[in-house]
């Protein structure tokens, strides 16, 4: 009874049992373990994304280094091509030129001019090594003689007593060779450090005789550079990283190669030498896990629901905007001030942009109403005065032709006659283009009939014309505007949709007039929105379908390649009948 009655010693044993041990095993053990296994678990991620990191660091800067060391040496070869076209000219090679100075600097093996039997003619620097240069290069010459003139041979692995020299030969027009000579470890060191990573990072260059021709560390502990770690590949002109596990940690070695001098270029970095610092830091990092995730589930729902949700709909009304619905944007999507600021700027901005819309239109219609206004007035001119003209003239030929004296005089007269007849049926034809004839009359049905007939002459696709539903007089702009539209639709069809068939289609239906284009061409891919019918070519497109809003109507376009496409055009009831 004396241990049951003092239940709050912090004794273990039995007293671990119930809430107390679910608790544990529920939740502080599995939370432990989750911490211990995140923390070694990021180690290791660590250490693999370290690795990586290095390699793909180190990669990119050996690539570089390889670019830039190709780059010196097409400069080089450039160069000595420049001083073969100098000699060609007449210039000797030891002579005073200042353009032969400037090449001469960038060989520091000297300049060298050769005859046909390898015998030097004159140098530019060098010294005594040009002359015993034919020794010993059988292959080198025999390249270079082999080459067209002004054809560059770059020849690597060519001893002489400073060290290694690269051989650069090219092939004069009259059978002399210029052969330039320039060290390796300069140029390789002068484009080396400024890519040199880190201070830890070593970079190697080896030919394909296995000679260093460069390294930035210590060359005592190198030892055979062929059996170094990405050597062999890059001699073979591979490129890529290898991770080498050693007593000092993972070697990260990327490689490369340069196939100009067929070098291999190597850049090794021990990652741990520059990843230890931050590890220690990082191994503490997952403890925050908890309170981060608490944290992040807090401030990922007031984003989601303040920021996220308000965003979308706001770019779901500013699309709705793009394409015309001014009222749509207007609608609160509430969400942070930022937000909201936001959409009163877009508001106010649609409000403009409606306004001045609406302005551009009647601009626009003005327009229109005075170019069909000067269309009347230039017809009514041309079928007054010239058509009528052009008759009496042709009248007159007829009694001309009548009293000619001979055979050849009425023949031609009769030219001309012909003549005259074709100018009054192409002036006929000007005319109803510019005013329709029928149109006023008779009304649009009448004026789209003989549209179809007169745009079935003279083409490979005739058209076929159907008018459906109770015929009505329209206004007359909108009488004016479909019609245009229709001759419009019915040009683009034949110029340019390899059609055989094209229907032109008039519906009066109780609440709409719809005027509908099909044709059985080769389609197209339509635009999403008609702002873009400019921006791909389409200018037909986009008068239609200016002139169905100016009409307060809507213009549909359906096509697909291969196809065919559809052009209607559909007026509301409020805008398709006359009053009465």
């Amino acid at each position: 009874m004396a241990k049951s009655s003092n239940p709050i010693l912090p004794l273990p044993g039995l007293r671990w049992r119930g809430f107390t041990l679910q608790l544990f095993f529920l939740t502080i053990l599995p939370l432990t373990i989750l911490v211990f296994g995140v923390v070694f678990l990021s180690q290791s991620l660590h250490h693999q994304a370290m690795v990586q990191l290095v390699g793909d660091r180190n990669l990119r800067a050996v690539r570089a280094a390889a670019d830039a060391l190709s780059m010196q040496l097409d400069h080089k070869v450039y160069s000595l091509r420049t001083a073969a076209r100098i000699i060609e000219a007449g210039a000797p090679l030891d002579g005073d030129s200042p353009a032969l100075d400037l090449i001469s600097a960038e060989f520091n093996g000297g300049l060298g001019l050769y005859d046909a039997q390898n015998t030097l003619i004159s140098s530019r620097g060098g010294g005594d090594y040009l002359q015993t240069l034919p020794v010993g290069q059988a292959d080198f010459w025999t390249q270079v003689k082999a080459s067209q003139p002004q054809a560059a041979v770059l020849m690597a692995d060519t001893r002489y007593p400073g060290g290694t020299l690269e051989l650069v030969g090219v092939k004069l027009s009259n059978g002399r060779i210029l052969v330039g000579g320039f060290s390796p470890e300069a140029a390789i060191q002068q484009t080396v450090v400024s890519i040199l990573t880190t201070e830890q990072a070593r970079m190697l260059v080896v030919n394909q005789a296995g000679e260093v021709l460069y390294y930035s560390g210590d060359r005592t502990a190198l030892g055979d550079p062929l059996g170094l770690p990405g050597v062999a590949e890059a001699l073979n002109g591979e490129s890529g990283v290898n991770t080498v596990a050693s007593h000092q940690g993972d070697l990260v070695t990327a490689f490369s190669t340069i196939p100009q001098a067929g070098w291999a270029l190597v850049l090794e970095e021990n990652w741990e030498e520059i990843a230890t610092p931050f590890l220690s830091t990082t191994q503490s990092a997952p403890l925050l896990l908890v309170p981060l995730l608490v944290l992040a589930l807090v401030a990922l729902l007031f984003g989601a629901r303040q920021i996220i949700q308000p965003l979308q709909e706001l770019e779901v009304k500013a699309s709705r905007l793009a394409r015309g619905d001014f009222a749509a944007i207007r609608q609160p999507v509430g969400g942070i001030a930022e937000i909201r600021h936001l959409q009163n700027a877009l508001s106010s901005t649609a409000g403009e942009l409606e306004s001045a819309q609406v302005a551009l239109r009647g601009y626009i219609g003005a327009i229109t109403d005075g170019v069909e206004k000067e269309r009347r007035g230039l017809a009514r001119e041309l079928h007054d005065d010239t058509l009528q003209a052009l008759i009496a003239l042709n009248q007159r030929f007829h009694l001309v032709q009548a009293s000619a004296a001979t055979p050849e005089d009425r023949v031609s007269i009769d030219q001309l006659k012909q003549m005259t007849e074709q100018t009054i049926a192409n002036l006929r034809r000007m005319v109803g283009g510019l005013r329709p004839l029928y149109i006023e009359d008779l009304g649009l049905t009448a004026a789209l009939e003989m549209l179809a007939k007169e745009s079935s002459q003279g083409s490979n696709a005739p058209v076929e014309f159907t008018a459906t539903g109770d015929p009505r007089r329209l206004p007359a702009d909108v009488e004016m505007a479909l019609y245009r539209m229709a001759q419009e639709a019915l040009s683009n069809a034949q110029r340019h949709s390899s059609s055989n068939q094209v229907r032109l289609e008039l519906n009066f239906e109780p609440e709409t007039v719809r005027l509908t284009v099909r044709d059985d061409g080769v389609g197209f891919v339509v635009p999403d929105a008609p702002d873009e019918f400019a921006r791909q070519g389409h200018f037909g497109l986009l008068g239609l379908a200016e002139r169905a809003e100016l009409i307060g109507g809507s213009l549909q376009v359906k096509s697909r390649p291969g196809n065919g496409t559809t052009v209607q055009v559909t007026v509301p009831n409020s805008r398709a009948f006359v009053a009465g």
